[in-house]
């Protein structure tokens, strides 16, 4: 049971103090699409109002949840340590990611994904089909 703890608590440390932009094919292809908003989920800084984001920062807003939902396990290495532990850094994915979108009536609207569709479901992110 203690190495079990040990094992997990080197998981989790590798997993908080590292990040690294790896990308499965899945990602890549992600990465191809564009995608528009459909929600008002910025707030203006000059004005202080939701707005749609711009279409630059609707791309950024897609690429880093890309890098944050990256679920793939391609390429991590398992190193044993002297004690018998083995630990994997995860190089910053299989993370769960805490998103928060501003509400028209000021408040804020919480949600904890896994996955790039959730986050764009939440989001209010659509592929473009209008760039194929």
């Amino acid at each position: 049971m203690k190495s079990t703890r040990l094992v997990v608590g080197a998981m989790t440390l590798a997993l908080v103090y590292s990040w690294s932009p790896a990308a499965s094919a899945q990602e890549n292809q992600r990465r191809n699409k564009k995608y528009v908003a459909t929600l008002q989920i910025t707030v203006d800084q000059q004005t202080g109002a939701l707005r749609v984001p711009t279409a630059q920062e609707t791309q950024e807003l897609v690429d880093r949840l890309l890098v944050l939902t990256n679920r793939s396990m391609d390429g991590l290495q398992a190193t044993a340590l002297p004690s018998g532990a083995v630990t994997v850094n995860l190089e910053g994915r299989l993370e769960s990611v805490i998103l928060v979108r501003p509400a028209a009536d000021g408040s804020s609207e919480v949600r904890c994904v896994t996955s790039f569709e959730e986050a764009a479901d939440f989001l209010g992110l659509v592929e473009d089909k209008s760039q194929q």
